[in-house]
């Protein structure tokens, strides 16, 4: 009785978290500071669950696998809350010039490393909320069952915020959110921003990809009858249901009309899908019979369509040829209301074109050079920048569209290097897993990761994506798949 009551509280905690994902991004995508209570109070409850009633903790701190990720997540939080301490003056000044700043003193002759306490507390919660759900993955997800269905949640979240957008675009329908007028013309789902919206089905589209190619058979068929029957069972099969949902969320994509969007994923397709099947390719050679050979030309097979009829025919009919108007044409521009002829008294905002966009990442190295160790604090960049904006450069940022900048500008070199370790530990245990295993799932687990990672990598150039917790929850889960891959296996 005690073991069964142990599993039902397991599968509960397990439920839980995977409603913790297709919830994460309703809320405006979790960018609201009451957002980001909510779910710190949802995740922070279910570790917290997690480790009271056991929850293989000391299994999981004794894999040498996760060291990197685990110890670079650790250093990550306490790299943010000494930011928050109260230090010498001298010594903060050594990290970066602070006359800008004003004397911000906390009794004494001591001040914190953050400009502004109170975003670097919420950017703390952030991190904290993260960590939790890369331990709740890793340890909730134990089996080869369970990995399958975190695969399918991934794919409904993506799925139902790409029939929000495509409806609210197609309809043209307008209505306040959580007191937020969802009122673009583009596709946004839940997401005020069509660019966050973007970054999300990404990661949702590698996701069904990766689960995709997991499910490919290479069995040989050796007559017509067979095929015929093997074309019949997809047709009723997952299968099926999981290609129309990947057509569903690439027509949500291109209503995004997201021009890095569109371009980092199809990109990350190209180069994620070339790599795999060259790294298949080799380790096919060491093994003998035509199984791993037919699996590879039916890998071939689908990413090829994936670009053709994703690209060419739906794209062609929702319009991909307006993400490409919005490349050429868009710039950025400040109107008024005697501009825009709104009596209202409304301010809009064109968006920024790419190379606009570049021009305040360059002014933002400045500010890193003179606070390159531990930044500015988490957080912080929407104040620092304005010490930095040149006079004929109009407009409030909040954020540089350019995610590689932020995270250098907010918590220096430190805090880049310990991101920058768990990506490329991710990004290693990835590509093992497409040289060495010939477990068709293993790989397809790894393709994923492989290809959100690339994908929001590229977007993140142009982009604040990583600053948005629900696309970043989503990111930690994704960057986990190959870890589970290879514990499994044990």
């Amino acid at each position: 009785m005690s073991n069964a009551r142990a599993l039902w509280r397991e599968k509960a905690q397990l439920w839980a978290f995977f409603a913790l994902i297709v919830f994460a991004p309703l809320p405006l995508g979790g960018n609201r500071p009451w957002a980001l209570a909510l779910l710190g109070l949802f995740t922070g409850s279910l570790l917290l669950l997690n480790i009271w009633l056991g929850g293989g903790c000391q299994n999981i701190l004794r894999e040498r696998l996760l060291r990197v990720p685990l110890i670079a997540s650790l250093l990550w939080i306490l790299l943010l809350a000494i930011q928050l301490v109260p230090l010498p003056i001298a010594w903060v000044e050594v990290l970066g010039r602070r006359e800008f700043y004003g004397p911000i003193r906390h009794g004494g002759e001591f001040i914190p490393i953050s400009i502004d306490v109170y975003s670097t507390r919420l950017y703390l919660a952030k991190a904290c909320i993260l960590s939790a759900v890369f331990w709740l993955v890793i340890v909730l997800v134990n089996s080869r069952r369970r990995l399958k269905w975190l695969a399918r949640i991934i794919v409904f979240s993506g799925l139902l915020q790409a029939v929000v957008g495509i409806f609210l675009m197609a309809t043209g329908t307008t209505f306040s959110m959580f007191f937020v007028e969802m009122s673009n013309p583009r596709g946004h789902g839940t997401f005020v921003s069509p660019n966050n919206f973007a970054g999300y089905l990404e990661l949702t589209l590698a996701v069904g990809i990766g689960y995709m190619i997991a499910k490919l058979d290479g069995h040989a068929v050796s007559n017509w009858r067979e095929r015929l029957h093997g074309w019949l069972t997809v047709l009723i099969s997952e299968k099926a249901l999981l290609r129309l949902s990947l057509i569903i969320m690439v027509v949500g994509l291109v209503a995004s009309r997201s021009r890095m969007g569109n371009a980092a994923f199809f990109a990350s397709l190209l180069i994620v899908g070339t790599l795999a099947i060259f790294l298949i390719r080799q380790a096919a050679k060491n093994v003998q019979g035509g199984r791993e050979k037919n699996t590879l030309q039916v890998m071939m097979v689908f990413i090829a369509s994936l670009v053709v009829l994703d690209v060419f025919i739906i794209g062609g009919v929702v319009g991909v040829e307006k993400v490409v108007q919005r490349i050429e044409n868009t710039n950025i521009a400040l109107l008024n209301n005697q501009q825009a002829g709104n009596a209202s008294g409304r301010i809009h905002l064109q968006e920024q074109s790419l190379e606009e966009r570049g021009e305040v990442a360059e002014v933002s190295l400045r500010l890193i050079r003179d606070f390159p160790w531990m930044g500015t604090g988490g957080g912080t960049f929407h104040l620092a920048f304005m010490h930095y904006q040149p006079l004929e450069m109009k407009g409030y940022f909040d954020h540089p569209h350019n995610d590689f900048i932020e995270f250098l500008s907010e918590t220096g070199v430190v805090g880049g290097l310990l991101l920058l370790a768990i990506l490329l530990h991710s990004i290693k245990c990835s590509v093992l897993q497409l040289i060495r295993s010939h477990d068709q799932y293993a790989r397809g687990m790894a393709f994923a990761s492989l290809m959100g990672v690339i994908s929001l990598l590229i977007h993140g150039a142009v982009d604040f994506n990583f600053q948005i917790l629900a696309t970043s929850i989503l990111f930690m889960v994704v960057v986990s798949l190959p870890y589970l891959s290879i514990l499994l296996k044990r």
